[in-house]
């Protein structure tokens, strides 16, 4: 390798590194890894084909959403914000488009230590937080002693959430290189410490990770039918709604947990929204501005000896990537966004023996969880975590494609 080749190695070798702390510690740092990242990425295959014609052909298949996203700031709440939003999220998506495929490219001699700068980093960034909570959140109460109700329980949330959905592919990847004990070192550290935290979500997309690829290594054609489900789930999900709870199991989801009962509520509203306007929706970045979405509710009302919890209807985002879609693009914004998805996903399973294709959905499954429960769609720190998340998967398949003998390497 050249100079400029071996420092990009290290810079691209830091910044995994460097993941798995910020994401636990700091992860709206995600979105300056990236660009970080991307670069690094590219400057390893200076001097080899670039491959921008298959990066164009990624892209092709977004060009559409992209589009619908610009215009939308032409009906939109707030017509600058959208346009100004599309644009950063035009920029996020071409960036771990550039970097997935950069990563499915790199030269054998560049790979030997990325993945494993990833898994030791996250195991670090595990110890601490695995501390921290035994020591009652005191090493995060110093960085965060003047807020006032700090729930350091949840402090860990969001890298727990990554951290499931890196799971399978840097697993994968470090098995395939050889590396048995640190694949499974790593794994069996990840699970303790994301069942340690009190994200829900997180452990929710833990189990998923590990069920759907179960089922894909069980029956391979189950692969297919994930993303038929996530085709009906996105057209259909505003069916499901509104939901009627009697007293019971209102009060029964407050005593056990307020953030579920807050979402059906958000969920509720939103629907609602939508069908105001279904087609093109309220514009990009509406949600934060929609019309009534800072009126109150009081949750547990209606529970007997109760102390009611005050929610908005609609704080920011509605916690769900498709009821945003819906909100925000319509059923064009569904249709191409999850569409696309659904294509792009497409095309790689069926390059995909049923082991890598098992990793594949894992960390699918594991990723369309969170989404459907946490976070808003457009936050630039999740986009830009689940294209770094990419980018390991696709360092994980080409250590699986050297590892694989040439008759069974995929097409």
């Amino acid at each position: 390798m050249s100079l400029s080749s071996t420092l990009s190695g290290r810079l691209l070798t830091a910044v995994l590194f460097l993941l798995g702390p910020l994401v636990y510690v700091a992860p709206l740092s995600a979105a300056v890894l990236l660009p970080v990242a991307t670069l690094a990425a590219g400057m390893m295959l200076r001097g080899q084909p670039m491959e921008w014609r298959r990066i164009g052909r990624a892209l092709l298949v977004w060009l559409p959403l992209f589009a619908l996203m610009l215009a939308s700031g032409l009906w939109a709440l707030d017509g600058k914000a959208a346009l100004t939003l599309a644009i950063r999220l035009i920029g996020v998506i071409v960036l771990g488009m550039a970097l997935i495929r950069w990563c499915r490219d790199l030269p054998a001699e560049g790979l030997r230590r990325l993945l494993p700068a990833l898994a030791v980093g996250l195991m670090l960034a595990n110890c601490y937080v695995l501390a921290d909570l035994g020591l009652g959140g005191a090493l995060a109460h110093l960085s965060h002693a003047s807020r006032d109700n700090f729930d350091f329980a949840t402090y860990y949330g969001r890298g727990a959430t990554i951290h499931a959905i890196l799971l399978a592919p840097l697993g994968w990847g470090l098995w395939r290189a050889g590396m048995k004990r640190l694949a499974v070192g790593q794994g069996a550290l990840a699970a303790l410490c994301i069942l340690a935290t009190h994200d829900l979500s997180a452990k929710v997309a833990l189990a998923g990770a590990v069920g759907g690829a179960v089922l894909v290594l069980a029956l391979p054609q189950l692969r297919w039918a994930l993303l038929a489900l996530v085709g009906l789930v996105a057209l259909g999900l505003p069916l499901a709604f509104p939901v009627q709870l009697d007293q019971a199991q209102e009060c029964w989801m407050f005593s056990h947990k307020k953030s579920a009962l807050h979402r059906l509520y958000i969920w509720d509203f939103v629907v609602g929204r939508i069908a105001e306007k279904p087609l093109v929706g309220w514009g990009l970045d509406a949600a934060r501005r929609m019309p009534g979405g800072q009126d109150t509710v009081a949750l547990g009302e209606n529970c007997p000896g109760a102390t009611p919890a005050i929610g908005q209807k609609l704080p920011l985002h509605p916690h769900n990537a498709i009821l945003q879609t819906w909100l925000e693009l319509g059923a064009a914004g569904i249709l191409l966004g999850f569409g696309g998805l659904i294509v792009s996903f497409g095309q790689v399973y069926a390059r995909s023996r049923r082991a890598v294709a098992a990793v594949l959905v894992a960390s699918s499954v594991a990723g369309m969880l969170v989404a459907l429960v946490s976070y808003g769609v457009w936050q630039e720190w999740f986009l830009s975590a689940l294209m770094l998340v990419g980018g390991v998967a696709a360092l994980a398949l080409r250590q699986d494609e050297l590892a694989a003998p040439p008759a069974r390497r995929p097409v």
